[in-house]
């Protein structure tokens, strides 16, 4: 009995099947849009991390700053 394969596996084989089958010009395409997408991740990992930066000091807008008198 094998072992469970997991979903990447799957998709993997998914892939080599059609890489045996593909033009140089579809895996051209295909690398090309590998490398954008995960470019978009990259991106969308900065803008959730800004926005949580953002929500951590959210707090402070909505209070006063403290009055300090003298020096």
């Amino acid at each position: 009995m094998s072992p469970a394969r997991t979903g990447r596996q799957i998709i993997l084989d998914w892939l080599y099947e059609e890489i045996r089958q593909a033009k140089t010009a579809d895996l051209h395409r295909m690398a090309g849009f590998l490398a954008w997408a995960r470019q978009v991740r990259k991106g969308c990992a900065k803008t959730r991390n800004t926005s949580r930066k953002a929500q951590l000091g959210a707090w402070r807008k909505k209070v006063d700053q403290d009055v300090r008198w003298g020096g």
